[in-house]
């Protein structure tokens, strides 16, 4: 997220802090996953699993990005391990089962920053140089591999004509076909983590509903399904096999 090439090129970038912080660990648990992420809203935050590939003796794992508050981020890395488990295990509503080991964990601050422009004279910028978002809805990565598959595609097609790859018609293309998609996606994920950061009774009943009407109705079920994984949109042909 810290880009020296960025900089120097003086892009202008929008950020600000969430005053959220992740706490990353990996897990081993009783149930099988059976390859399904779990997002379970908490005031503080989301708490996700994420799940890995079991070990080579069946063990299976999960990864946690558990969303906690600037202000309690410090008390959770300080707890034990056997405190920390049980207070993970509280959260889960026993989904996966029985924790059986909780591994390193990590803490990392959450926030947001967006370029103006994603290019400049003879530069592309792609990933966290260009976007920064909130966990939240697990889209960093997605936006990531766009932006590498559409670099990719931009390049090639500019290859074959013998251009060259600083060509400003190619990184104007770039820049046509990934801007939007990567600002609309920011502005989402924040507008989801100021929706979800409403405290009160009220607010909690209208995602509720919210939530409920997007579980009934299969066509936004399936948008927001397609969003979530990534292959919605115009997307590069590597991302389309």
């Amino acid at each position: 997220r810290q880009s020296p090439t960025r900089d120097a090129a003086g892009i202008t970038i929008a950020k600000w802090d969430y005053k959220h912080s992740a706490i990353i660990a990996g897990l081993t648990h009783e149930k099988p996953h059976d390859n399904v992420a779990w997002e379970i809203f908490y005031p503080a935050g989301p708490f996700a699993l994420l799940p890995l590939n079991d070990d080579a003796d069946g063990t299976h794992r999960s990864s946690l990005v558990w969303t906690v508050s600037e202000a309690d981020g410090a008390g959770v890395m300080k707890l034990g391990d056997r405190a920390f488990l049980a207070e993970v295990e509280k959260r889960m509503g026993g989904v996966l089962g029985k924790v059986l080991t909780v591994g390193h964990r990590s803490s990392w601050p959450l926030g947001f920053h967006h370029t103006a422009k994603i290019t400049a004279e003879r530069l592309a910028l792609i990933g966290d140089s260009a976007h920064g978002i909130h966990p939240i809805a697990g889209q960093g990565l997605n936006l990531g591999l766009r932006d590498v598959g559409a670099l990719v595609e931009v390049l090639s097609d500019g290859a074959r004509l013998g251009l060259d790859p600083g060509d400003p018609e190619l990184l104007k293309r770039y820049e046509t076909w990934r801007g939007l998609d990567s600002f609309m996606v920011a502005l989402a994920t924040d507008g989801l983590t100021r929706l979800f950061g409403v405290p009160g009774k009220a607010a909690s009943a209208v995602r509720r509903l919210g939530m409920a009407a997007v579980q009934r109705t299969p066509m936004l079920k399936d948008f927001f399904m397609d969003e979530a994984r990534g292959v919605s949109g115009d997307l590069p042909e590597i991302l389309r096999a």
